[in-house]
């Protein structure tokens, strides 16, 4: 087979990508602005606003279950298109309504297809078009997560003021509809329809490409009697949760130190900023090594960061932002590409139950951080917990975690034949 270099007819589908992973993140990130906005635009309480976006968390979870078990048996393409007509009603619905009620329901639809869109649906095309590239892939299409994490908030606000309630989310809608439009128009899901070969003709000695396995013996009954699944997602999960509750509790912990608070907002902004570049780190590490051995490093980091940021130093906490720019872009990054590694033709079978598992356990994250704020009034010890929480994951990952498992359960059940 010839090598080619880059990603050809593919890059098509990394731009989507990338853009997927902005529309998941973009409804959560917004509403850190619109809350208080909106509060006071329509008299509701802002404290309300901001409690439905954990509710969206949970939506998030189903969402992702859904998701994954029709992606097994649907196409991907055609399940993501439906999702960004219901994203775009209920978008508008968020800028138009004045009913508390109807927004809830809006806010909590938003989130949970965005983040199916993103999280979900693209790794099923990705996996296809790119079985072996899989890791600089998604260290490239995630970086749409930091990017929209850091600008989200100005992109609401410039928004708002030029259009009111509907114009702070029209800018959103706006890439949602790009997006689509570029999936409708000129992707294909599988690449041999658009004359590609997969990772643009990259082989790899002793591999096969990957197809999608319809009998595949990976059944959610198989998955949830699985150990090993498990093991991986509440391993992998306890990334997320470290990374989704640390950056809600960042902005208060670096006030608490000792910055104002708008030296505290250019840090926020720039820790996302830093992910970006963290992300395709990720992809990179990822590709020279492998996903099972790259996702170590996110525990490495998460640990570095928590006890750079202890410190209190000014020094401490630019290392501290620089490392857990790389635990958010390496959460985002491992599950699909250690599916991808474990279970090959299976990967959409397996990645629609782990994926939606890791999601459960990082929904913790928020509440975590603020327990132990709540305990002892002051940051640090949430902080010193978050050190722990990451050694206690890499303990699991390392010892508990085995590589291989698909393959040897595969292998068992063949012999009983």
């Amino acid at each position: 087979m010839e090598k080619k270099k880059g990603f050809g007819k593919g890059w098509l589908l990394i731009i989507y990508g990338f853009l997927g992973y902005f529309t998941a993140t973009a409804v959560g990130s917004a509403m850190n602005a619109a809350a208080g906005t909106l509060a006071e635009l329509r008299g509701w309480q802002a404290a309300v606003l901001t409690s439905l976006i954990s509710l969206g968390s949970l939506a998030n979870i189903v969402a992702c279950f859904v998701l994954g078990k029709l992606a097994a048996r649907r196409s991907a393409k055609t399940l993501s298109i439906i999702c960004f007509a219901i994203y775009v009603v209920v978008m508008v619905g968020l800028g138009l309504t004045t009913n508390l009620a109807v927004f809830a329901i809006c806010l909590i639809l938003a989130n949970g297809i965005s983040c199916g869109i993103g999280y979900q649906l693209g790794p099923v095309m990705f996996s296809k078009w790119f079985p072996k590239r899989k890791g600089i892939v998604m260290g490239i299409v995630t970086m749409g997560i930091p990017l929209c994490a850091g600008v989200a908030t100005m992109i609401y606000q410039r928004g708002y003021e030029a259009g009111g309630s509907l114009g702070g989310f029209m800018p959103f809608i706006a890439i949602a509809i790009v997006a689509c439009l570029l999936l409708c128009l000129f992707i294909k899901e599988n690449p041999a329809d658009a004359g590609y070969t997969p990772d643009n003709g990259v082989e790899v000695e002793g591999e096969s490409e990957q197809k999608v396995n319809v009998e595949s013996i990976w059944t959610t009954s198989k998955l949830l009697k699985t150990p090993q699944v498990w093991a991986h997602s509440i391993a992998l999960g306890f990334q997320l949760l470290f990374a989704s509750g640390l950056m809600v509790q960042l902005f208060p912990r670096l006030l608490e130190i000792g910055f104002d608070p708008g030296t505290a907002g250019v840090m926020m902004l720039a820790s996302g900023l830093l992910a970006l570049p963290g992300s395709y780190l990720c992809g990179v590490i990822d590709s020279k090594i492998g996903a099972r051995k790259a996702a170590i490093t996110s525990y490495v980091f998460g640990m570095i960061a928590m006890a750079a940021n202890l410190t209190g130093t000014t020094v401490g906490v630019w290392i501290s932002l620089v490392c857990i720019g790389m635990v958010v872009g390496g959460a985002a990054n491992w599950p699909a590409s250690l599916c991808v590694e474990e279970f090959g033709e299976s990967f959409a079978n397996g990645y629609g139950i782990i994926q939606p598992m890791i999601q459960c356990v990082g929904a913790v994250g928020p509440a975590f951080f603020a327990l132990f704020y709540g305990l002892t009034g002051s940051y640090r010890i949430p902080y010193i917990c978050g050190g722990i929480l990451m050694l206690v994951g890499l303990l699991i990952y390392l010892l508990v975690c085995k590589p291989g498992f698909v393959k040897e359960e595969e292998a068992r059940l063949a012999l009983k034949r």
